[in-house]
This record gives C-alpha cells, structure tokens and sequence, in this order.
C-alpha cells in the first residue's frame, strides 16, 4: 500500500512540475503580433498612397487618364462621369485645364470603402515652356505637362483603418508624353485622421505626410490594374499626434517617422525607423 501512495505522489508531483513549465514557456495568444507606433504609422502611409482608398496612386491614374482623355481635339475621350471625371473645363487665357472628380468606391457603411472629391489643374507644354491645349496639336506633341492637386476631400475605410482626409495637395511634372510610359516627379502633402480599432484597442492618429515622388514611371492611359504597372520611389515623413481612448499597447503620444518606399509589380516596400513594410498597392494596405 506505501508503495502504491509513493507512486501516486511521485505522478503528482511531475504533473506539477510539467504544469509550472507549461505556464514559464507558452506566449499568449495575439502576443506575438506586437502592435507599435511604427506600425499604426507605417499603416497610415499605405493608406496614403494606395489606389483603391484615394491615394496617391489614384491620383496617378487621374493624371494618366488625362493624359490619354485630353490627347488631341479628336482624342477618344476616356474622362468619363463613369470614371468619376465630373468635369472639366479650359481657360484660354492662360493655357489650364482644371478637371474636377467625384466617385464612390463600395457602400458607405461597408468595408473597404472610399469617397473621394478631387479638384486638379493641367497644362500641357511645349519645348519653349508654352502652353498646348492638348497634348498632341498639329502632329506636335508636348514636351511635359504640369499637374497640380488643388485640393482634395473625402473618407476611406480599409479592413485596418478609416481615414477622414483634412487637406490634399501636389504637383508633378511629366515628361515622356510621346511614349507608352511617362515619368513623374514632384511633391505631395496630405493631411488626414487615422482611426485604427479592435476589441482590443482604440487610437487615432492625427498625421501630416510630406513625399516626394521620384522617377515614378506608368502607362499614360487608362490601364486595368493600373498600380501593378507603376514603379519608381518615393521617399518622406510622416508625422502624427496619436491619441489612446482604449488600450495600452504603447506609449507614444507624437511621432515623426522617415521612410522610403520603392514601387513595383503592385506592391511597394517601405524602409521606416529600421523596420521594412510590405504593402498591397492596391488596397492600400500592409500585407499580412
């Protein structure tokens, strides 16, 4: 009978000893995935700059279709009410064309979603800097087209985050409007709410970025998938006032973050504070 109890305790005791290890080496569940204020940041700028939400890229593919739309008196027009080009119209005094756009992508309560307002001047120009109508009159094609992002408003929704844009604006400079690929360089600044929430957590950032758009070359029409045929680099800050009405994941409470993030094949990686960010430039989202 004393041997039967001693083996009874001795079981007991490696039952405890497994359990004690269990509980030193098993990581909770959803720790892993550590949330930081680089993160909610780097999730802010894909937003920034994605197609289907209202970024930067979607304004790309407005300057590509205006391009394409305005290419001769005779041009098939692709700026259509379907494509979300409201208007357009031309001073003949000064040589500018200002185009306004208004569309809707999804339902409003539904996810993704994105409305979005645009107001944009263009101005085709010869090799003397003086202004065309179109970017092809008398068989001469312009040398470059300046295209300024006057103002912009509206909100997107992403499965991370809903953005509700304050302030837009940017100007590029094309070059190549004789060829199937153009090239575009400028500036671009946005101003915008990103509210990021879970069961877990709550937190807006309210963020300024300031870009730069580098050697970025794309088709000069309307195309499907039109970010899977975009390239080229863009670099800037990001800057944000981050307020936490629920949880605690971090402590920050201002963030002014570099990055740098190179386009291509629909996809863009982006270099923030020593940490490298995979994007669906479509969506405007962090992969998985």
């Amino acid at each position: 009978m004393k041997r039967k109890h001693s083996i009874l305790l001795i079981l007991l005791a490696l039952f405890a000893l497994l359990v004690g290890c269990s509980d030193d080496t098993v990581t909770p569940q959803g720790t892993t995935d550590t949330v930081t204020a680089d993160k909610d940041a780097a999730e802010a700028v894909a937003a920034d700059v994605g197609a289907d939400d209202g970024g930067l890229t979607d304004q790309l593919e407005d300057l590509a279709i205006s391009i394409d739309g305005l290419g001769s008196a005779k041009a098939v027009n692709a700026m259509v009410p379907a494509n979300g080009f409201a208007s357009r119209t031309y001073d003949e005094l000064t040589g500018v064309w200002t185009i306004v756009i208004d569309r809707e992508r999804g339902l409003p309560e539904g996810v993704p979603y994105a409305s979005i307002e645009r107001t944009y001047t263009m101005q085709f120009l010869n090799d003397l800097g003086e202004p065309m109508q179109y970017c092809v009159v008398d068989g001469d094609t312009a040398s470059s087209m300046e295209f300024v992002i006057v103002s912009g408003a509206g909100l997107h929704r992403t499965r991370r985050l809903e953005q509700h844009l304050d302030a837009l604006s940017g100007g590029f400079t094309v070059t190549g409007l004789n060829q199937d690929l153009v090239t575009v360089n400028g500036s671009y600044h946005r101003e915008a709410g990103n509210s990021l929430e879970t069961p877990v957590f709550a937190r807006t950032l309210d963020g300024v970025l300031d870009m730069d758009v580098i050697d970025v070359v794309m088709p000069r029409g309307p195309r499907q998938n039109f970010s899977a045929a975009v390239s080229g680099t863009l670099e800037g800050t990001f800057t944000a006032d981050i307020t936490i009405t629920r949880g605690d994941d971090y402590t920050e409470q201002h963030i002014e973050r570099e990055f740098s993030i190179v386009l291509g094949d629909g996809e863009a990686t982006m270099a923030m504070n020593g940490s490298v960010y995979r994007m669906n430039l479509n969506l405007g989202e962090l992969n998985d």
